[in-house]
């Protein structure tokens, strides 16, 4: 088992980008080189706005070339609650964004010609126990009275059609989300701001942030400076010390994944015979799917700790192979593990603070949809193009209480979880 992204070894010819050197001025620099920042400089350069992308390492090497590449409708949260909590007006818009989100993703593709393997598939929420599946039905049922959406709720008679496995109890299919090669997307993102005439750099960390006297932003890294009118930081759960505000408001909870050797067609085929994006309703849930090479790509939660990495990952195939037997004689060749970022609402955030710094962050797990949506919006922010209210929209970030303990909270958290899984 190779400890390396079996997105990155199976990725398009990468050259990588070159790190800045010397003084460089534009109209918006951007801090974070995955979907959203790329993103925003896309459609920023659309309108012939001049960005620069600064990356603390490469292209994709946080969340966004990491991920499991599931672009899904909705959000961790169910709409049922959201509706509850945010008013059913809201919750409908916020939905309404998810399925913008998938759409918008689709279009850029299709424009710019990005070999990523997108395909339009659905996904697929399986039933841990018998009374998820009950919930999974009353949630059917407000998605389509209150908010005109149609899923198609399974029992598990129904399953064997879907998934060739009996470890779940029935599940919900949604017809609307898509998956794709989420290291292809990423670097075919970049490639298409370049085409327009942005500038992306890798391997320069933004490590000061300051004004000059004509309030111009400037950026430093350790071999260069930019100056800006404008600053956008979308570096999400991999935020470090440059905007301290932006980083104690998001929680980085680490995901891993496993992904199978190549497999006969025949099995793979048979394993999620309609391709699509599979997770589950456990705490500590599973998701996984089938690759465009034929692989099983099969993800769940990672230590928030220091812990010992072989024996999650380990923990992790024996999951796979308990919801799909057919994969014990087949070898796990790749593993690998990334960030995650959480808000306290566990909802995604976008705006811009009182000192002009531009943010998004906070996917909960749905960013592979929503950060390229989040890209366009601050784009539209920046040029003041905004058609009404957001309501993701948060200018007032207020820390996480005793943040500097947050991966012990992570930790307990995730033990309560499991425990419930268990019992409930």
């Amino acid at each position: 088992m190779e400890n390396k992204s079996m997105w990155e070894a199976t990725a398009n010819s990468n050259n990588g980008r070159p790190q800045l050197q010397g003084n460089q001025e534009c109209d918006v620099v951007i801090i974070g080189g995955g979907f959203t920042g790329l993103s925003t400089a896309y459609h920023l350069q659309q309108k012939n706005v001049r960005t620069i992308v600064l990356e603390k390492n490469y292209i994709g090497s946080g969340a966004s070339g990491r991920n499991g590449g599931q672009i899904l409708t909705g959000f961790i949260d169910s709409m049922s609650s959201l509706a509850k909590k945010k008013g059913l007006q809201t919750a409908r818009q916020m939905l309404q964004m998810s399925l913008d989100s998938i759409d918008l993703i689709e279009k850029i593709i299709q424009e710019n010609d990005i070999s990523c393997s997108f395909q339009r598939s659905g996904h697929l929420y399986a039933a841990y126990k018998p009374t998820h599946l009950e919930w999974l039905k009353k949630e059917q049922e407000e998605l389509e009275r209150d908010f005109n959406y149609r899923v198609q709720v399974i029992n598990k008679g129904a399953m064997q059609a879907e998934l060739k496995s009996d470890f779940y109890h029935g599940g919900c299919i949604d017809e609307n989300s898509a998956s794709y090669h989420p290291f292809n997307y990423v670097l075919g993102l970049a490639d298409t701001v370049e085409k327009c005439g942005g500038t992306v750099y890798e391997n320069s960390e933004a490590i000061r942030m300051t004004k000059d006297k004509n309030q111009k932003i400037i950026i430093e890294t350790s071999t260069g400076k930019i100056v800006a009118d404008h600053v956008v930081i979308v570096t999400n759960a991999y935020s470090g010390d440059l905007h301290k505000t932006i980083a104690r408001s998001v929680i980085p909870v680490e995901s891993i994944m496993i992904a199978t050797e190549q497999l006969p067609d025949e099995l793979v085929s048979s394993l999620i015979p309609k391709e699509r994006a599979v997770f589950d309703t456990k705490h500590m849930l599973y998701y996984f799917r089938r690759t465009p090479d034929n692989r099983i790509a099969f993800g769940g939660s990672g230590r928030s700790i220091k812990n010992d990495t072989t024996r999650l990952f380990d923990n992790l195939q024996k999951g796979m192979n308990t919801v799909f037997p057919e994969l014990k004689n087949h070898k796990v060749e790749y593993c690998w593990s990334g960030k995650v970022g959480f808000t306290r609402e566990m909802l995604p955030y976008i705006g811009q603070l009182e000192d002009g710094t531009h943010f998004a962050f906070g996917y909960a797990g749905h960013g592979a949809a929503m950060s390229t949506l989040m890209g366009k919006l601050l784009a539209e922010n920046i040029l003041q193009e905004n058609q009404g209210d957001n309501p993701f929209e948060k200018n007032d970030l207020k820390p996480i209480p005793f943040y500097s303990q947050h991966g012990k909270a992570v930790g307990l958290m995730k033990y309560y979880f499991k425990v419930k899984d268990a019992i409930s």
